[in-house]
């Protein structure tokens, strides 16, 4: 089991607790509001990974960073969903044992940011005002601990050395059905295009291009420009290897993705180049907040 296990000093101090859910990207967000409110009110902080595995191909991916102090729990469904409809019900009788904060769908709030007790977050939390109290200390534990393998370390190098471009193409689940490809969407070759032309102009034409993906295949097919161009292709058990190559680029093409919001947030560079999507879901009213970042530049 990663992490600690809930012990009674966590029980009896009442910690932060947040359910998590999906891929690296939306847990490094679910982490992030989690230790911001753990810090600011001095409590554990618990990350429940009881429900990340009702989905196929998710994994508790965090275990690659260096966090924080926190525990985990991962308690069988049936165990988990008794838990969690005894803490409701207890609630509507006035015995609040844990707040539990629901995040409006695709909205910020800033219910978070005024608690001043414990409670259970659930939603995605993709935006950076969750956290920003917390910045230098999220960079410090967004550190990846694994050791890095000598083809990535070789890449790294290259990538530092150079006038780097990291593209980053995002498929895989956005095209499964039901839902996948309409609610996302899929970012256009007309994106990629304007977006590398913004980068050119400012870096010049002796850039060179990274690239990363979770379908390498249709990448390699169809990322073709006129620039010396590596296809980041050995890293597909090891997302946060892409995630550190990503975030050392001079610029970066972000997809419509969270984790590549993430690679640019984490690149330290003053004068890095971040274009992200401005369309960031296809579905109509959905809307995010993510390209607004002050950091990057939306098209």
């Amino acid at each position: 089991m990663p992490g600690k296990k809930v012990d009674m000093v966590s029980f009896l101090r009442r910690p932060i607790e947040v359910v998590m859910d999906a891929g690296l990207g939306n847990e490094m967000f679910q982490y992030a509001i989690g230790r911001a409110l753990s810090i600011r009110l001095e409590r554990p902080l618990v990350l429940d990974i009881s429900l990340l595995f009702q989905s196929p191909g998710w994994e508790f991916d965090l275990p690659c960073f260096r966090l924080g102090e926190h525990s985990v729990r991962d308690l069988p469904y049936p165990l988990w969903l008794t838990r969690t409809h005894a803490l409701r019900r207890l609630a509507s009788c006035g015995i609040e044992l844990m707040r539990f904060i629901d995040e409006p769908p695709l909205q910020f709030s800033s219910e978070p940011l005024q608690v001043q007790k414990p409670c259970i977050l659930r939603g995605f939390w993709q935006n950076e005002r969750y956290f920003e109290s917390i910045s230098r200390h999220l960079r410090d534990e967004f550190t990846i601990i694994r050791e890095q393998d000598p083809r990535s370390a070789e890449c790294q190098e290259r990538i530092r050395r150079v006038k780097s471009i990291g593209l980053h193409v995002r498929r895989g689940d956005y095209l499964v059905p039901p839902g996948g490809e309409d609610f996302h969407g899929i970012c256009s070759m007309e994106y990629y295009g304007a977006a590398l032309r913004l980068i050119l102009s400012r870096l010049g034409p002796d850039a060179e291009l990274f690239v990363f993906s979770d379908d390498m295949a249709w990448a390699g097919e169809n990322i073709r420009y006129d620039l010396a161009t590596v296809y980041v292709d050995w890293n597909a058990d090891r997302n946060y290897e892409d995630l550190r190559l990503m975030s050392a680029c001079r610029a970066l093409i972000m997809a419509n993705s969270t984790f590549g919001w993430w690679a640019g947030w984490l690149n330290p560079r003053a004068d890095k180049v971040v274009v992200a999507p401005r369309q960031w879901f296809r579905a109509p009213g959905a809307t995010s907040d993510l390209p607004n970042a002050p950091w990057l530049i939306a098209i």
